[in-house]
C-alpha cells in the first residue's frame, strides 16, 4: 500500500509537469493537449483497447468516440473514447474499469523478467555500490532499452482505474467476508487462510510490490530528467506556471518564486503563532468563569475592576394627577341622513315646434305632470 501511494503521487506530479514543459514550448492549450495525449499514446491505445475488449467478452455494449481531444488546463487523462451502455450492471463497469490495470500490471511483470531481465541482474546482488552498478549495467544494455523504457512509462502511468467506476465490487468483497466469517465459524478459516497467506497471496504481494517498486524507480528518473528540462526552458524564457486546485495558471518566473516564498511564510507563520484557547472551551464550569479577584485589605488594586450603579426606575404619577388630566376628545364627524330622497335630475330642454305639436312636448308635459303628483304625495303628511 505504501508503494502504491508514492507511485500515485510520482504520477499525478509527472503528468502536470509534463503538461506543463508542454505548454512552455508551445504557449498554446490547444496544442499543448495534442502534444500530452500523443507523449502517452501507447498507454492510452493499450487502455482503450483492453477496456473495449473486456466489454465485449462481458456482453456489455461499447460505443467508440474517437475524436481528437478537447482543449484542458489541467494535465490529467481524460480516458472517455469507450463509452458503456447505461444499462449495464456496476458490477460488469467495475471489472471492465479494472482490465486496464490488470493489463498493465502483466505488461510491467513481462517486461521486468524477459525485456530488462531485473531478476537476472540483482540475482548475484552483494548489497556493495559496485554490485548496484553491475545491475543497473545489465539492465541499461537491453535491446533497445531506451523504446522499451518509453512504451513501458506510458503504459504504467495511465493503467491506474477511475476509483468512483468500481464501487460496484463492494458486493462481490461483502460476500467474501461472510463467507470467510462462516469458514472461520465452522473451524476450517485458520487453515484456509495461513494456507492462502502462505502460497498464493503471498507470491501475489511480493510480485506486486516489486512491479510497483520497478515503476517508482523508473518514474523517479523521468522526474530528474523532467526537472532539468522544466528549469532549463523557465531560465531561458523567463516564463513558467503554477499549479492551483490542479489547474495550471501562467505566470512568470519571478512570480512563481514570489509566490512560493510567500505561501512558504504564510505556512511559518501559521506555525510559529500558537494557537489561542478560549478560557470557557472544554467542559462549563462555575470555574471557569472570569470572576474579580478582591485585593488585600488597605490595597487599591492596580486595575480598578469596572463596577456599573443601576438607578431605580421612576415612580409613577401620583393618582390625583391621573384624575386632573383632561381627556383629548376624537373630532366629531357629520354623517348625512341617509332615509333623504334623491333630487330629480333637472328636465331636459324642451323643443320648440312652430305650426302644429310635438310628440316629444306631449311626454314632456307628461312627465312635468307626473312630477307635480309625486310632490303632492310627498307634502301630503
Amino acid at each position: 500500500m505504501a508503494l502504491f501511494y508514492g507511485l500515485r503521487q510520482l504520477e499525478r506530479w509527472l503528468h502536470q509537469h509534463i503538461f506543463k514543459v508542454g505548454w512552455l514550448i508551445l504557449k498554446n492549450f490547444d496544442h499543448t493537449t495534442l502534444l500530452y495525449y500523443t507523449f502517452f499514446l501507447p498507454g492510452v491505445i493499450i487502455n482503450q483497447l483492453v477496456y473495449w475488449l473486456m466489454a465485449g467478452v462481458l456482453d456489455v455494449r461499447a460505443d467508440r468516440a474517437i475524436r481528437l481531444p478537447e482543449k484542458q488546463e489541467i494535465g490529467e487523462l481524460k480516458l472517455n473514447f469507450i463509452k458503456l451502455s447505461k444499462k449495464a450492471s456496476p458490477a460488469k463497469v467495475s471489472i471492465i474499469t479494472l482490465a486496464p490495470f490488470l493489463a498493465g500490471l502483466l505488461f510491467i511483470l513481462f517486461a521486468m523478467n524477459n525485456i530488462f531481465q531485473v531478476n537476472v541482474a540483482f540475482a548475484d546482488f552483494d548489497g556493495t555500490l559496485d554490485g548496484v552498478l553491475r545491475g543497473i549495467g545489465r539492465i541499461t544494455s537491453a535491446p533497445d532499452f531506451w523504446l522499451w523504457a518509453y512504451v513501458l512509462f506510458t503504459i504504467a502511468n495511465t493503467m491506474m482505474p477511475d476509483f468512483k467506476q468500481i464501487r460496484g465490487l463492494r458486493w462481490i468483497l461483502t460476500i467474501i467476508g461472510i463467507a470467510m466469517v462462516g469458514l472461520f465459524i465452522i473451524g476450517v478459516g485458520d487453515e484456509i487462510a495461513n494456507a492462502a497467506i502462505a502460497g498464493p497471496i503471498l507470491n501475489l504481494l511480493n510480485t506486486l510490490s516489486g512491479a510497483f517498486a520497478f515503476v517508482i524507480v523508473l518514474d523517479a528518473v523521468a522526474v530528474g530528467v523532467l526537472s532539468a528540462i522544466e528549469n532549463t526552458i523557465e531560465y531561458i524564457t523567463g516564463d513558467s506556471a503554477t499549479f492551483k486546485n490542479g489547474k495550471m495558471i501562467a505566470m512568470t518566473r519571478q512570480q512563481v518564486i514570489a509566490s512560493r516564498n510567500q505561501d512558504r511564510q504564510k505556512k511559518m507563520q501559521a506555525l510559529q503563532e500558537p494557537k489561542s484557547v478560549s478560557p470557557l472551551a472544554g467542559v462549563p464550569s462555575v470555574y471557569k468563569l472570569p470572576f474579580p479577584i478582591p485585593s488585600a485589605p488597605g490595597i487599591e488594586p492596580i486595575t480598578p475592576v469596572p463596577t456599573a450603579i443601576l438607578s431605580a426606575p421612576p415612580p409613577p404619577p401620583s393618582l390625583e394627577k391621573r384624575t386632573t388630566t383632561t381627556r383629548e376628545e376624537p373630532k366629531v364627524i357629520t354623517v348625512p341622513p341617509v332615509n333623504e330622497p334623491p333630487k330629480p335630475p333637472p328636465p331636459p330642454p324642451r323643443p320648440i315646434v312652430f305650426g302644429g305639436t310635438s310628440a316629444i312636448k306631449d311626454d314632456d308635459d307628461k312627465k312635468a305632470d307626473d312630477e307635480i303628483r309625486y310632490e303632492d304625495v310627498e307634502e301630503s303628511p
